[in-house]
């Protein structure tokens, strides 16, 4: 990550005080893509009544050419299930050694940001899958524009301002590991510390705080909040580029 360091000497200041506000007006650190991206549409709830710990995932953009909030900027996230699925890609998911893809799209949305930054999603907490470490991936698709197909609201144009990943402690990941349907899993969980994405991306920097809430009958639900900052103005080099594929299950599953 880079301080951005202005080179006049008010905007210096501006940037100062809004590092005291916000606490920091850093880029995070781009990371892969990944094999299975698949364009989504505009949603805040991405469950699709599939099983697992209630996650309310806040994220917050920010502008790292000013240090404010970003708004109208497109928060674009995918994960994998409970049980180490991505859908689009069930079969390869599965270790089948296919390109085949499927109509599914669970675990997959974007939000516009407000005026604050704020994107908000209702998901659950992610799953796991041989190799690596419990993670979100997300991008921020800046100038793009929406219409509506058939009621579904769909992003076009713009250019990805940011690709990364969003990682999880792996204290708490231990205990939602615990639950139903995370104990189907037959694999030995990657931790943090063993997953090369998270070294080469500094993962410890987008490591997710979060906290389990009991209310409105919730209980053993979580929430999380990260801010990003991002470069509106530049082009992601990670768009597009493989992070490896979940190798095959164990046989049995």
């Amino acid at each position: 990550m880079f301080l951005v360091i202005s080179t006049d000497s008010s905007e210096q200041e501006s940037i100062r005080r809004c590092v005291r506000a916000i606490g920091s007006c850093l880029l995070a650190p781009e990371s892969a893509e990944g094999p299975y991206y698949w364009n989504s549409t505009v949603r805040n709830d991405i469950t699709e009544g599939k099983a697992g710990v209630p996650f309310r995932l806040t994220v917050t953009v920010l502008d790292t050419t000013t240090c404010s909030p970003l708004s109208d900027a497109l928060v674009d996230i995918w994960h994998c299930d409970a049980e180490g699925i991505y859908s689009h890609y069930i079969a390869s998911s599965l270790g089948q050694n296919t390109r085949q893809t499927d109509n599914s799209t669970f675990f997959r949305g974007q939000q516009v940001t407000n005026k604050q930054g704020i994107a908000v999603f209702n998901t659950i907490y992610p799953g796991w899958y041989r190799g690596r470490a419990t993670h979100i991936h997300v991008k921020v698709h800046v100038d793009a524009s929406l219409t509506n197909i058939n009621g579904a609201i769909y992003a076009k144009g713009g250019h990805v301002s940011y690709t990364g990943q969003i990682f999880f402690n792996d204290t708490l990941t231990d205990e939602v590991a615990k639950r139903s349907p995370y104990t189907s899993h037959q694999i030995r969980r990657v931790r943090n510390n063993e997953d090369g994405i998270y070294s080469r991306s500094k993962g410890s920097t987008t490591i997710v705080p979060v906290q389990f809430l009991t209310a409105n009958g919730f209980n053993g639900a979580v929430k999380g909040d990260i801010t990003l900052g991002i470069n509106p103005n530049t082009v992601s080099t990670e768009s597009g580029r493989p992070g490896g594929r979940p190798p095959p299950p164990p046989p049995g599953r």
